[in-house]
């Protein structure tokens, strides 16, 4: 899988189940991670990366799509050579996918493609 194809999933998720419903995912090898009962004072972007580092993924590679905006799903790829980001953005008739060449928020690799 590449990170067009995980964002492709993440769309089929959100277009089911709109982007304001979706929780926090990391694929890391076979495994899924959902992080669910994020407590509302914690932004779901933070809770994604403490996990990261939790589930000591910091030097291996994953997938992962977190809320990052009202109607807006990020989605990436990290692996050693750094972090890959699309944004998945809510329109009045569907979803657009574009490509980010920096992520701000992002703080696990200096928060762009390295």
């Amino acid at each position: 899988m590449d990170l067009p194809e995980f964002t492709h999933l993440t769309l089929a998720v959100l277009e089911d189940q709109g982007a304001d419903t979706y929780a926090p995912t990391i694929i890391a090898g076979d495994a899924v991670q959902v992080i669910q009962g994020i407590p509302p004072e914690l932004d779901p972007r933070e809770a994604l990366q403490e996990m990261v580092l939790r589930l000591g993924l910091a030097q291996s590679e994953y997938f992962f799509g977190v809320r990052s905006g009202p109607g807006e799903v990020t989605t990436g790829f990290h692996s050693l050579a750094g972090t890959h980001f699309q944004c998945i953005s809510q329109m009045h008739q569907g979803f657009m996918v574009s490509d980010l060449a920096e992520c701000p928020w992002w703080t696990l690799d200096g928060g762009r493609d390295q």
